[in-house]
């Protein structure tokens, strides 16, 4: 039944991805879709389409912008920090990183930050009024002060979802550990996972391994503020001023390294594994009042979820801007990744809405679960 179960899992998704690009919601996308069966991980995968028009066929194992899933990667380097007792959650931003003292972001805790209960922005356009060349450690530390300072009034206890927050809280990190926050994500997560070459900063790479990302990854859109269509480097504004790494995005990734830290996360909430304690992975999902998210993650919103009607009420996940999710359900044990490029050529296409449910449904029906 495995192989069977397999393949029609994997033909389901590629007709809904040929179906995706048909309907111009992307010009190609790649998915993942990975469950336990008989002591052993099923990975079910499928690539339709092309990286732009009359470009390169979509391969299974395609790199995309990952966007904000770089969060769900940057919460995750946190929990492991705080297991190994190198993080204490509960201290105050300022309290380990000076830059921001007196801020509303330096006032906040790591698990506010972490949880988008910070009060902080949700957004800035900060990139544009940098003082400093962009990419170096003074333009660095400008817009990390400058986003801890970026508040908005919400009712207290209630989530306000933040990039400026997990900008704030990925420099804390970094200033911990006493590393680059590329290095932070590599030590924590993904090279325990073995797939530190699978999932990447772009900023952090080589100018050799970045041209190789470029030819490889799928473009986003023209920027104007770079005046080029960006490829192989990060689509945010803001993360491209810090030099292309950040605790809110900067991430590339395939889609199979992307569920494998999903599985990751389903083991360890069911005491298997040492990736992370179990009572640390029911914190961290705990639901949370004032909002859906969770610590680096999120819970099906009201109808319509993007996670779509089939995938169980204790499903987690995460969404990013550029046409990307992961969708983690622990009843079915069943990790759903998506990654597109649906904002190329333009962000202004936001078919992706309607296809998101209706890509889940399909593929959940397909596993039979």
């Amino acid at each position: 039944m495995g192989r069977a179960l397999k393949d029609r899992v994997q033909a389901e998704a590629k007709r809904l991805l040929e179906a995706g690009v048909a309907g111009q919601v992307f010009p190609g996308g790649a998915a993942c879709m990975a469950w336990p069966e008989g002591g052993q991980t099923v990975f079910a995968a499928a690539a339709a389409g092309r990286l732009f028009q009359g470009g390169p066929r979509v391969r299974e194992d395609t790199p995309y912008d990952l966007a904000s899933l770089t969060k769900s990667f940057v919460a995750m380097s946190a929990l492991r920090m705080a297991a190994e007792g190198k993080l204490d959650l509960q201290a105050r931003a300022e309290s380990l990183l000076p830059d921001v003292r007196g801020a509303p972001g330096g006032a906040a805790t790591l698990e506010q930050l972490f949880t988008h209960r910070a009060g902080l922005a949700p957004w800035g356009g900060l990139y544009l009024d940098v003082p400093h060349e962009v990419g170096s450690p003074a333009a660095r530390r400008w817009i990390v002060t400058e986003a801890a300072r970026r508040s908005e009034r919400v009712e207290e206890g209630k989530a306000l979802y933040s990039d400026l927050g997990y900008l704030v809280a990925g420099e804390v990190l970094s200033r911990v550990a006493a590393e680059p926050l590329d290095r932070v994500v590599t030590t924590f997560v993904t090279a325990p996972l073995g797939i530190d070459s699978e999932i990447v900063y772009a900023g952090a790479l080589s100018s050799e391994r970045r041209a190789e990302l470029a030819r490889k990854a799928a473009p986003t859109e023209r920027c104007d503020w770079r005046g080029r269509v960006i490829r192989g480097e990060v689509h945010d504004e803001n993360c491209a001023a810090l030099g292309g790494v950040a605790g809110h995005a900067g991430l590339f990734g395939r889609a199979h390294g992307v569920a494998i830290l999903g599985l990751a996360m389903l083991d360890s909430l069911s005491g298997v594994g040492d990736f992370l304690p179990a009572q640390l992975v029911r914190h961290a999902l705990e639901t949370r009042p004032g909002g859906t998210q969770l610590f680096g993650w999120d819970r099906k919103s009201g109808e319509p979820s993007a996670a779509g009607r089939r995938l169980g009420d204790k499903t987690f996940g995460h969404l990013g801007f550029t046409g990307t999710s992961i969708w983690c359900d622990p009843d079915r044990n069943l990790v759903v990744v998506l990654l597109t490029n649906r904002v190329h050529p333009s962000r202004a296409n936001e078919k992706i809405k309607g296809f998101r449910p209706a890509f889940h449904d399909g593929v959940v029906a397909a596993q039979g679960s």
